[in-house]
């Protein structure tokens, strides 16, 4: 294993990291309406009732959550063991005992064709070998059985939110050490590919947040300003957007969400 492997995932595995400062379901956080949108979406692509469920990448269980409520048989599994205490919580106190593990989405540790419908959302991006994980999924779901992915879109308008902090570093203007890399972005093209040699077929790709309210301009590492207006960026979201998710305008969106099912022998 290289060693900017060994890095990104030692630092989601370190306590007080990703558990910090993920909070999508806050509502006081600039993402709370993209992800509500996006759960809502994800939910409704399935009749969960009796399905076995794999929901990778499973984070405080904002997705194996509800569909345990939607009567599936739901196992997630996150590399945070602090993120999956949360989940673990947050399922009792719904009165839910989705199977939760710890464990590496390149590595999945369960059989072939071990579920109906496996869940990959918010995560690709902090995978070093996306393609192994998008392998991994397809491996354990069963023929016949659907896949949902999401993927940060590497051509996302947001990305220009960026520039200043980078030309900076061009110009050695702003010395500050970089941190972490932790995330990694790549195009609906690069994705749309994925899938097929992992043996899925791509049903519809969808795309979402044209401007993200949770979008900063970068000056330094540690100065940011939002890039839109917040009030702007949910007024834009729930009312302009809507019609335009599945147009060739999802291409420069900020999420880019895939359905594939997985082909027959």
């Amino acid at each position: 294993m290289s060693q900017p492997t060994n890095d990104v995932k030692h630092y989601f595995q370190r306590p007080g990291t990703v558990a910090r400062w993920w909070n999508p379901e806050d509502e006081r956080d600039p993402h709370f309406a993209h992800f509500r949108e996006q759960l809502t979406w994800a939910m409704a692509q399935v009749a969960w009732e009796g399905q076995r469920v794999l929901d990778v990448g499973t984070g405080k269980g904002r997705f194996a959550i509800p569909c345990a409520q939607a009567g599936a048989r739901v196992t997630a599994i996150d590399i945070s063991g602090e993120m999956l205490a949360q989940a673990r919580q947050r399922a009792q106190q719904a009165g839910l005992s989705p199977c939760f593990v710890q464990g590496d989405a390149e590595h999945l540790p369960f059989s072939s064709q071990a579920f109906d419908v496996v869940s990959c959302m918010e995560s690709l991006m902090h995978v070093p070998h996306p393609q192994q994980a998008v392998a991994e999924a397809a491996r354990v779901v069963r023929p016949g059985g659907q896949t949902i992915f999401s993927m940060t879109n590497k051509w996302r308008i947001n990305a220009l939110a960026n520039l200043p902090q980078a030309c900076a570093r061009a110009l050695r203007l702003n010395r500050s050490p970089a941190g972490p890399q932790i995330a990694w972005y790549y195009s609906t093209r690069t994705f749309r590919r994925w899938l097929q040699q992992a043996g899925l077929r791509v049903c519809l790709l969808r795309g979402q947040g044209l401007f993200q309210a949770g979008a900063r301009l970068a000056f330094t590492r540690r100065f940011s300003i939002p890039l839109f207006p917040r009030a702007f960026a949910d007024w834009f979201f729930a009312r302009i957007e809507p019609r335009l998710r599945q147009s060739p305008l999802l291409h420069v969106m900020g999420t880019v969400m895939a359905i594939a099912v997985a082909e027959e022998p």
